[in-house]
């Protein structure tokens, strides 16, 4: 049973950053100071969950429309928990009219990104010291 929790900062901080400091910070070695921003307290935040009270996957939307920090714990991946954060943010993104949304993606993740109706432009840049490429999509 895999749910999706729509939250802020306020009410998820504790699991947000649990999650995005196992992936982001220890796994992919990005400093603290570059993961965490002053978006968080404005974004829409989605946790997810399995049979357990323990996330296991995060992703935030910001209110320009950027899809972000989408995370999902090692021993999760490949079970459908990053699709379904996507999905629940794409859907949000919908609800609040707006026309497209955008992500940086790290770039081995893309083909992940692409299979979701995200285009890229080909350019890649450096964001927090990693190789990333802009994707958009229509919602």
């Amino acid at each position: 049973m895999m749910s999706v929790l729509t939250s802020d900062w306020q009410s998820s901080r504790d699991q947000l950053t649990f999650v995005r400091h196992q992936v982001f910070v220890i796994e992919h070695g990005i400093d603290e100071q570059d993961e965490w921003d002053d978006q968080d307290a404005v974004a829409t935040h989605f946790v997810a969950f399995g049979t357990t009270a323990v996330p296991v996957g995060v992703c935030r939307l910001t209110e320009d429309g950027q899809i972000g920090r989408l995370a999902v714990l090692p021993s999760y991946r490949q079970q459908g928990y990053g699709k379904l954060l996507l999905r629940k943010a794409i859907q949000v993104a919908r609800e609040l009219s707006l026309d497209e949304v955008f992500l940086h993606a790290m770039v081995d993740v893309q083909p992940f990104y692409h299979a979701h109706g995200f285009e890229s432009d080909g350019l890649i840049f450096m964001e927090a010291g990693k190789p990333h490429i802009k994707m958009t999509r229509k919602v």
